[in-house]
């Protein structure tokens, strides 16, 4: 009897290529598949190299900033008025405990202007600035009585006005200010840590009580300051006006309160703000450290115009979409016109994906995002393109590769250039790229993918 011949006609390497046909394109697939598993690595160590290289940029901020000034922040001036508290212990003496009551300003204006410099580390860059901020206050009369303290236990001797400052190495003139009609200097240190960890005190020689509280009072004074990236206000007057102007060009408005107006253009930048003491949640007057003011700071930051960090970080988000279409593209490839795809291709072209990230990182660090990208997006696809040409010689699929190639990276360099819009046009794009896909798969007859054709 004779066997019956499932494929009649084929030789035996035939029948050989056939069931390996019929196996070929299943095991294709799941060694794709292993292959994005393992391209997740380089992913993230891209990702941990970005994040070495922003640490190396945070140290030589720390490094210029530690010998020269560091961000400031300046309070006051604020009114300091010691006082003591009696009471007998369980053994019926006498004692006393001192507290300070802190008054501040019925109104404050600080007029600033900040100069700008950048200094370098290595091949980092940091914003440091000197600043000249004047400084007018005005105190109201004192209600005592309100506070239930009698007027003979206040330490008047030890009257004082405290400014905080929170790096006092920026100071670079001595410290004066003109309290009512006379002049007093500044020292440093502050009566206490209970508003303010650093600063300057000037004591007040108070010859009458009486009219001390009888009247208000006046402050002025001059601060030469010197910071890195960060010059903030605390708005410690019933009404606080801040004005600052700058030649700086990228400045960023941060804190509790944004400027009422602002401008910025290439002369830099001048922003006005007004505060009042209903918009923050501590009173005038108050006790020892009942309130923490300096949660209501506001100001400035000197941004450096320089986000390759950020934009590379977030490039790197869209690698395994990248990848995953150009196996794709192999993958059809030899689907459709029967040309066989080593792994180890594969592998190359993947590894020169991944190695895109790393150039635009490296390039980054030297020029404007927008050149590294492109100088980045020119030698991946054309290393690729030109590995494809020779692989597929004969054929256009290295045109077609490359063109996919340059869409797929000016597509992903809108999305990082589009902040707010970047999920909407990312999830816009993904769509587009899974409907092509369909539209092309859809004419496939994937069980007969395998089956070899008929002499």
């Amino acid at each position: 009897m004779e066997e019956n011949n499932p494929q009649p006609g084929l030789s035996q390497v035939q029948k050989e290529e056939s069931v390996f046909g019929k196996y070929h394109i299943f095991i294709k697939s799941i060694i794709i598949f292993v292959l994005l598993l393992i391209f997740i690595i380089p992913q993230v160590i891209i990702h941990g190299l970005i994040d070495e290289r922003e640490g190396n940029q945070a140290q030589a901020f720390y490094d210029i900033s530690n010998k020269w000034s560091g961000r400031q922040t300046i309070t006051g001036p604020i009114l300091v008025l010691p006082y003591l508290e009696y009471y007998r212990d369980t053994n019926k003496v006498l004692r006393s405990v001192k507290h300070h009551l802190y008054v501040l300003p019925d109104k404050v204006d600080f007029d600033g202007k900040v100069l700008p410099e950048k200094r370098h580390r290595n091949i980092y860059e940091v914003v440091v600035y000197n600043s000249k901020v004047k400084i007018n206050a005005s105190f109201g009369k004192f209600n005592l009585n309100a506070l239930n303290i009698a007027k003979e236990n206040f330490v008047w001797k030890e009257a004082s006005v405290v400014l905080g400052l929170s790096d006092m190495r920026g100071i670079k003139e001595k410290l004066e200010m003109r309290f009512d009609n006379a002049n007093y200097q500044f020292n440093p240190g502050v009566v206490a840590r209970d508003i303010f960890e650093s600063g300057a005190i000037s004591q007040l020689m108070i010859d009458s009580v009486d009219k001390f509280l009888a009247s208000g009072h006046d402050v002025s004074l001059d601060i030469d300051l010197k910071g890195s990236e960060q010059l903030f206000f605390v708005p410690v007057g019933k009404t606080t006006h801040v004005k600052l102007n700058s030649a700086w060009q990228t400045p960023a408005f941060n804190g509790q309160f944004l400027p009422d107006t602002s401008t910025i253009d290439v002369n830099g930048f001048t922003a006005n703000w007004k505060v009042l003491h209903l918009n923050r949640n501590y009173p005038q007057m108050f006790i020892d450290d009942a309130y923490n003011i300096s949660y209501s700071a506001f100001g400035v930051d000197l941004i450096m115009p320089i986000d390759g960090y950020q934009k590379t970080s977030r490039s790197v988000k869209y690698a395994m979409m990248i990848i995953l279409l150009t196996f794709l593209v192999f993958f059809f490839v030899e689907i459709t016109q029967q040309k066989r795809i080593h792994p180890f291709n594969y592998i190359i072209v993947g590894f020169a994906l991944c190695l895109f990230y790393t150039l635009l990182l490296s390039f980054s660090e030297y020029m404007i995002f927008s050149l590294a990208y492109l100088i980045a997006t020119v030698m991946t696809v054309g290393a690729i393109t030109y590995f494809i040409y020779y692989l597929f010689k004969g054929t256009r699929v290295y045109a077609a590769i490359g063109g996919m190639l340059t869409l797929l990276y000016g597509f992903m360099f809108v999305i990082i250039q589009l902040e707010s819009y970047a999920l909407l046009i990312g999830s816009l794009g993904l769509f587009l790229v899974m409907f092509a896909i369909m539209n092309y798969t859809r004419k496939i007859d994937w069980y007969n993918l395998g089956k070899a054709k008929n002499k």
